[in-house]
């Protein structure tokens, strides 16, 4: 592994459980396209494929052997498996993945360094889409209430303005980066949200609390990493996992809907994409295909 004197840029942490075939693509990607400055932390959550097997082979590499740490959890589950791998990251910078995303663009890492370097009032950035929350004065009873678009809107910010900056937003979804030093100043992950959900909305709640902006970009849409969806879990969650989401979600107004209704109405702020030239030749083309489909006027 690398000297204390030759830290990683970033550190990348990815919970994984029976999903063998699917992590290795995902470690592929990053060795393919994440670049020298980038640490890969797998934390296996008492696997019973062959997962293990996989982690001991790639480590052996030469790219593992520089890159990639791994270590075993016991069904400790997502939240409490991410927890255990930022307390071993050495980056500046440390990003929550899921074992189901592939990374695509050797221009993404380079972006995310420089735009954490350019802004020192950003300390959080969901890749996919980020979460506005708005007061509203209804109970939370089902698990739908807790998405209604009246209490919660997803978004990546108006077009089309959004292929090119960053959007305030209020929480964000995996995939997401954030500053070393938030964590250090507010914590990790609560593990009251356990197993998971929830979680890294209320993070981001504490960091935007101790001052720091919370972003979101449309990365996934701009094609620099692939999403494979809900591996795992499965495509519909069962009734007892939906019902510790709207456990969690009532914590998580519990907490901070007070300060939802004092900050909502907020003008959200907004920062120019730091791409690279390929980044931005990436941009055009994925216009250029929206624009064809006639999709990018209503992305939001």
């Amino acid at each position: 592994m690398r000297s204390e004197t030759d830290r990683p840029a970033l550190s990348v942490v990815i919970p994984t459980f029976n999903n063998e075939r699917v992590l290795r693509q995902c470690l592929e990607a990053w060795q393919r396209v994440g670049g020298d400055a980038v640490e890969v932390i797998v934390v296996e959550d008492g696997c019973r494929d062959g997962t293990p097997a996989l982690l001991d082979e790639i480590a052996a590499t030469p790219w593992g052997r520089t890159h990639l740490r791994w270590r075993h959890e016991d069904d400790a589950h997502e939240l409490r498996c991410t927890n255990a791998g930022i307390a071993l990251a050495r980056g500046t910078l440390v990003m929550a993945w899921q074992d189901d995303m592939f990374l695509r663009a050797p221009w993404l890492v380079p972006e995310l360094r420089a735009t954490f370097a350019a802004y020192p009032d950003l300390g959080m950035l969901s890749l996919s889409r980020g979460l506005n929350c708005a007061p509203f004065d209804r109970p939370i009873e089902r698990w739908e209430d807790l998405v209604d678009w009246r209490r919660l809107q997803s978004t990546i910010g108006p077009a089309p303005g959004n292929w090119f900056r960053l959007q305030e937003v209020d929480s964000v979804i995996r995939p997401w980066i954030v500053r070393r030093a938030c964590l250090d100043r507010v914590g990790l992950l609560d593990e009251a949200f356990r197993p998971t959900e929830w979680d890294e909305a209320d993070l981001a709640f504490r960091i935007r609390g101790e001052g720091w902006k919370v972003a979101t970009c449309g990365y996934e849409r701009l094609r620099a990493y692939t999403h494979l969806g809900s591996t795992t879990i499965g495509k519909q969650p069962s009734a007892s996992y939906l019902e510790k989401v709207l456990r969690n979600g009532r914590l998580f107004h519990a907490r901070w809907d007070a300060a939802i209704a004092r900050h909502h109405s907020r003008e959200r702020r907004t920062w120019r994409r730091r791409s690279t030239l390929a980044g931005w030749a990436a941009t055009a083309d994925q216009i250029s295909r929206a624009a064809a489909r006639k999709v990018w006027r209503t992305e939001s």
